[in-house]
């Protein structure tokens, strides 16, 4: 890179370096000795002669001196019978632009000596190199990596990108386009969705902003998508590969511009070089990665020293970091740059750029890529929050546009067939004890197997290599997990409804569950809305159920089975089974409401809930039974209810809520009725774990007067931004306001203080 205090020998060096570039395959002479004095540079090729002068020195005298040797230099070679009919050029190379002074002289040095020299600057000997102007229009035109596979529909908005050193240090996008313009080298990674090509495009702005504000005298950037580079075997193969994917005609020049170090390397998604083979093992997968990066390792090993190298994809594509930067080519961990979801200040920028100041859920990711499509959606909007989809809706038509943009990415694979093979490894990874894995490659081999009945080709294979939402697992070697619960349990949910939509199939969930947790609330609405959106009734899923029970299996997968039918709101008649049986299930948080015909009927035996909330009891209705459970939490009550006590045998209850965290203890405060009414609300949405609350638990544990104003209080507490309204199923549910909870619990500790502003 061109700096103002770069001295003669370095710019002299940069200048040689340019030069033997573009006459390459010429043999060069430079540096020689003629007649006592030293010449920079001399190319002799079977028809020419061009002989250079480097200068830093923009004095009249020092140019006429360098022309009268380049001159000079001319014409003693021409004199040899071998040359003599060889063209003869001369260049006189200044490191800033000539001035008229200089060119009068080098000028005048020309006619009396009969020999062609011309005057330029180092900007534009480059410029005869590689015409980077001309590579950059092409460039900006063509597709910049992952970013062209998003949706369309994505909005599109500018927040400051930040790169992570390995010492937790942020670089802003100005100081890593210096650093790189000065030879840095980085490996930037980050998990899927976080915005790793857009960062890499915003580089590549930065420095060619840079390239042009110095007058070229900067190297420019060459941003290439790895993944149209498949197959190739050398660094001159990969650089024509990427000309003539831009439309750029001057291939060579652009080797030859690496080859001086004239430019600098953006590599972006070498996750997306498919592998040739693979035979099943854990250790032939690192020899096949290590064959499909052997071009990537010889273009950063070739590249000339002190040239800055930029590349980017999924850390999970390889098995560990230092397989990552040996395979790579880079030389250790210092080198590693990641790219991390949105921060608070991000999401904040990002929403207010595109003009939403409206509260967005509590749920909502931050990683950008999520972020986009939710708002392409409507899921985040500056609209009235009676148009807000749910939690469960959201997730799923965030898989379907991972699933959709991976295909866009993986040609030969559908949409369909990722989200089948995603949703198969999620409930491949329940097996493993937790929701988020690990998995292994052979389960996620058996995974591709089950869903295509065959073995993985070789886009399969880099399918399975870079599955969105996985990462690598930091105890095991070549096993992955889910970055993301909510993905897994989404996904989970698509091959659960799968399963209760055809039980009679093969599939994985018909057997006995290994594992003892239940899905979230997530998962189980996930499963209920896949299920609606193919027409299944409430009675036709049941079926699943009640051969489950038949067959003795009152397992997690029972539990969800369950869960799944009361969502989607099962009529009385349709109940095969008067109750129902599920043992030895953990379950996070479960509500047990009267009102609800499936669990109202179900016995809970040996079972251990982490949070149980029996706040929606009502006496004339059926509850369901515990007996020998394990409940951490009982919310909605400070002691069992005398008329509930036969529901629960042998229980080990280990706290239960205080009289003022309980419905009728808020009822007993000297507020409002309206701020109390609110206060009941906020404690059964914002205390309780999971994606929301339905409408009609709302009201229950109200007296009748209370209940009348349930739909004035949320019609206010929506309005000052508490809560979201949305659907699970065919429930209307009411979600917790993302950064609102510290608020809403604050209120529950002093109700005293609370008070809606339309009170």
């Amino acid at each position: 890179m061109y700096t103002s205090n770069e001295s003669g020998r370095d710019f002299e060096q940069r200048a040689l370096d340019i030069a033997r570039s573009i006459h390459d395959p010429y043999r060069l002479q430079g540096a020689v000795m003629h007649k006592g004095t030293e010449r920079d540079a001399l190319f002799i090729s079977e028809d020419s002669i061009h002989a250079y002068e480097f200068t830093v020195d923009a004095k009249k005298a020092k140019s006429q001196k360098d022309a009268e040797k380049v001159a000079e230099l001319l014409k003693d070679i021409s004199r040899d019978p071998k040359h003599a009919l060889k063209s003869r050029t001369g260049w006189c190379v200044t490191r800033d632009e000539p001035t008229a002074q200089q060119r009068a002289a080098i000028l005048s040095v020309a006619q009396n000596s009969g020999i062609h020299i011309n005057a330029i600057s180092v900007a534009t000997l480059q410029q005869r190199l590689c015409n980077s102007e001309e590579y950059l229009r092409c460039r900006d035109n063509a597709p910049f990596g992952s970013i062209s596979y998003s949706s369309e529909a994505a909005p599109k908005a500018n927040v400051s990108v930040s790169f992570h050193t390995p010492e937790d240090n942020p670089i802003g996008i100005q100081e890593m386009s210096s650093r790189v313009a000065n030879g840095y080298r980085a490996l930037i990674v980050g998990g899927f969705g976080v915005g790793k090509s857009h960062s890499l495009r915003e580089l590549y702005y930065s420095l060619r902003r840079m390239h042009f504000r110095k007058g070229k005298l900067t190297p420019f950037p060459v941003y290439i998508n790895l993944r149209d580079c498949v197959g190739l075997k050398t660094p001159a193969e990969i650089l024509r590969r990427h000309a003539e994917e831009i439309g750029f005609s001057g291939e060579r020049s652009l080797i030859s511009a690496w080859r001086a170090g004239a430019c600098v390397l953006l590599l972006d998604g070498f996750d997306e070089i498919v592998p040739t083979r693979w035979l099943g093992s854990a250790a032939d997968l690192k020899g096949v990665r290590w064959e499909a990066m052997a071009a990537v390792r010889r273009l950063v090993a070739e590249t000339p020293e002190g040239t800055g190298i930029v590349a980017c994809g999924r850390s999970h594509f390889f098995s560990s970091q230092s397989e990552m930067i040996g395979d790579l080519g880079f030389h250790s961990s210092a080198n590693m740059v990641e790219i991390r979801d949105f921060d608070e200040d991000q999401v904040a920028e990002y929403l207010s750029s595109l003009g939403i100041s409206w509260s967005v859920p509590d749920w909502l990711p931050t990683r950008p890529l999520l972020m986009g499509y939710l708002v392409a959606m409507k899921a985040i909007s500056d609209v009235d929050s009676s148009g807000q989809i749910s939690q469960a809706q959201a997730w799923r038509q965030l898989f379907d546009a991972i699933c959709v943009r991976e295909a866009r990415i993986l040609s030969a694979v559908r949409p369909d067939v990722i989200k089948a093979i995603i949703s198969r490894v999620a409930t491949l990874a329940r097996s493993q004890g937790d929701a988020k894995g690990p998995i292994s490659m052979d389960l996620m081999r058996s995974a591709f197997i089950s869903v295509n009945n065959r073995q993985p080709d070789e886009e399969g294979i880099q399918l399975l290599q870079r599955l969105p939402g996985l990462a690598n697992s930091e105890d095991r070697d070549e096993w992955r997990v889910f970055v993301d619960l909510d993905l897994a349990e989404t996904a989970y949910g698509e091959d659960l409804a799968n399963y209760l939509a055809s039980p009679f199939d093969e599939h994985p969930l018909s057997s006995v569950a290994t594992w003892s947790a239940a899905a979230s609330e997530l998962g189980v609405e996930s499963a209920a809305q896949s299920l609606i959106d193919q027409n299944f009734t409430a009675k036709a899923v049941l079926t699943a159920a009640s051969r489950r029970q038949d067959e003795g299996r009152f397992d997690s997968v029972l539990a969800d089975s369950l869960r799944v039918v009361s969502l989607l709101g099962p009529k009385e008649d349709s109940v095969h089974h008067s109750t129902f049986l599920v043992e030895g299930v953990l379950f996070e948080s479960l509500a047990a409401n009267s009102s609800d015909s499936m669990l109202s009927r179900t016995t809970f035996k040996d079972c251990l809930i982490q949070d149980l909330d029996i706040s929606a009891a009502d006496k004339a209705q059926n509850f369901p039974y515990f007996r020998r459970c394990t409940i951490g939490f009982l919310e909605g009550a400070s002691a069992i209810p005398t008329w509930l006590s036969d529901n629960f045998t042998e229980c080990d209850i280990g706290q239960f809520s205080t009289k003022g965290q309980t419905t009728s203890g808020i009822l007993q405060l000297d507020l409002p009725p309206r701020s109390k009414v609110a206060l009941t609300i906020l404690k059964k949405v914002y205390n309780q774990r999971g994606s929301g609350r339905k409408e009609g638990a709302l009201s229950r544990g109200l007296d009748q007067a209370s209940r009348q104003l349930v739909q004035s209080v949320l019609s206010s507490l929506l309005s000052e931004g508490w809560l979201i309204r949305s659907t699970a199923g065919r429930n209307v549910i009411y979600l917790p306001v993302k950064g609102r909870r510290a608020a809403a619990l604050k209120a529950l500790e002093k109700p005293g203080d609370f008070r809606l502003r339309s009170e």
